[in-house]
């Protein structure tokens, strides 16, 4: 699977005077087709810098940093204006054109496209305004919308093109926390199912539910957010639970199908998946293995040899077509969480249950469909 984004030993610099000061540190960054990420941290850590520069808006120094397939590094300002035409932006201050109306504030960025025509533009335009419920307001004009209206017509704009890319800088920081949620859901929805990937700049903790993944930038340098991919596995864990689990936790990678756990293994480990895909599968004696699952991002898996303090009832590998990265929790910290947090027990339970439940659902349909072929066959 191509990146959309592939960034490899990025580094980037502010001149001060004679002198240079380094705000950007070796990042490392791959995002994938239909995947929402989010990059969170401090202000001036160096997340304005780093999106600025996927959008094409500066040159790169040092490193590799390709978009859309194009290396960025020693492109000039024509090349990197045509890349950007294949972006979507939302921004937090909307940037409507006051003097437009909805709908042509949404044909402006069709405008950029070699295949422009009004027709075509029109077309598109009201089509994209109807997706995100503003089909009643295609002759209205921004000072007649409320927030969240304008927030969705930046969302139609960024979108009316189906670029491979979107990306959104702190789009909710003018909506309220309902509002938020509902056009962040709405904003990534649409975005997957044009097949665009979808790189969010937030401090708002609301929305990391609607991401596949979660990095925090911090002093120029980007790692996982833990506790922030944590959350949102485990909704149920306490600030305080989380500030004691968090030093505790690990992350592995795992190529593709490599085996992550094996059925019949002790159980050691709960495991958070942050990136890629696992399968999960029942392997029985004299027959084919099972496919049980297949879980993407923000999912859990793990817990029901532990919890049954037995062995592994499934084998979980990573999928082929990609490595995977987990955040892995030991036994007796995983322990200490779910006897901490009932609520946690209890989601943890919940999720084993069904997976259980579908297990033993396959089996009584293998044996309805052998004893079915076999008075057939006799």
């Amino acid at each position: 699977m191509n990146q959309v984004i592939a960034i490899k030993r990025l580094n980037h610099y502010y001149r001060e005077g004679r002198s240079q000061r380094q705000i950007l540190f070796g990042i490392d960054l791959d995002i994938y087709p239909k995947e929402v990420v989010i990059l969170t941290g401090a202000s001036g850590s160096g997340k304005t810098t780093l999106l600025s520069l996927i959008g094409c808006m500066r040159s790169v120094q040092e490193g590799s940093l390709k978009v859309l397939d194009r290396e960025l590094k020693g492109a000039n300002e024509i090349q990197r204006m045509q890349i950007r035409r294949g972006i979507g932006y939302v921004f937090q201050h909307f940037n409507l054109l006051d003097f437009m109306t909805v709908q042509q504030n949404v044909m402006v960025s069709l405008e950029l496209q070699d295949d422009f025509t009004p027709q075509k533009a029109k077309s598109q335009s009201s089509q994209i305004l109807k997706a995100v419920g503003l089909g009643q307001h295609l002759n209205a004009y921004p000072r007649d919308l409320s927030g969240g209206q304008k927030q969705r017509v930046a969302i139609a704009r960024a979108l009316v093109h189906r670029p491979r890319l979107l990306l959104a800088d702190e789009p909710t920081s003018a909506l309220d926390r309902q509002t938020g949620q509902e056009v962040t859901e709405l904003m990534t929805t649409l975005a997957k199912e044009q097949g665009s990937a979808v790189l969010i700049v937030t401090h708002d903790s609301r929305i990391f539910g609607a991401s596949d993944r979660i990095v925090r930038m911090e002093d120029g340098k980007l790692d996982v957010d833990y506790e922030g991919q944590v959350s949102v596995t485990l909704p149920t864990l306490t600030d305080k639970q989380l500030i004691q689990l968090i030093p505790r936790l690990k992350m592995l990678t795992f190529q593709p199908g490599e085996i992550v756990i094996r059925q019949g293994d002790v159980a050691d480990r709960f495991y958070i998946l942050i990136e890629g895909e696992i399968e999960i599968i029942q392997e029985s004696s004299g027959s084919e293995s099972k496919l049980l699952k297949t879980l993407g991002p923000n999912n859990s898996f793990g817990e029901i040899g532990l919890l049954q303090r037995s062995k592994r009832t499934a084998t979980v590998r990573a999928a082929n077509d990609a490595a995977i990265k987990v955040i892995a929790i030991e036994r007796s910290d995983f322990f200490e969480m779910v006897v901490n947090s009932k609520m946690t027990h209890a989601l943890l339970d919940y999720q084993a249950i069904q997976l259980l439940h579908q297990d033993e659902q396959l089996r009584h349909d293998e044996s309805k469909l052998y004893v079915s072929s076999t008075e057939s066959h006799d």
